[in-house]
């Protein structure tokens, strides 16, 4: 009867339901010299408690609290404010434009850099078109010359 009592203790403990003097009992329970094998992993655990408990700690009830903002949360205050919906948006808005200016003016400097590669192929074109013109204008001043000691002589 004492195993299973001593194990329902030890559930409610791992729950955090037990009461202090539920505590105390599992605490001499488990100070005893006679443990039965499956219970020797708590034996330490609750030496420990004991060894602690014996130094002059206190529970973490009676601890003084520095933090207002804690305390405030542990008496039940709820001090933390919920920002607008409208600041969401507004950050999603600052991050889309924060991404969408660079890359846009890359995409405009890609376009510059095409728009100038073609510029050079149409100057080309137009060097080499004017070059056969030339040419072509070499081949009428020998016409003209020769025109010219026909009809003049």
């Amino acid at each position: 009867m004492e195993l299973q009592k001593i194990k329902e203790l030890l559930e409610k403990y791992f729950e955090a339901r037990t009461t202090s003097e539920e505590e105390r009992l599992l605490s001499d329970y488990f100070s005893g010299s006679k443990l039965p094998e499956e219970f020797s992993p708590y034996k330490a655990l609750f030496a420990f408690y004991k060894t602690e408990g014996a130094q002059g700690i206190q529970p973490a009830q009676q601890q003084p609290i520095k933090n207002k903002a804690l305390e405030a949360i542990l008496a039940g205050e709820e001090k933390r404010k919920r920002l607008p919906y409208w600041t969401h948006a507004a950050a999603i808005a600052i991050f889309m434009l924060a991404t969408y200016v660079p890359a846009r003016q890359y995409y405009q400097k890609q376009q510059a850099k095409i728009a100038y590669q073609e510029t050079l192929k149409a100057f080309a074109l137009l060097a080499n078109n004017y070059n056969k013109a030339t040419a072509a204008v070499g081949y009428l001043e020998t016409f003209e010359a020769a025109k010219s000691k026909i009809y003049n002589p």
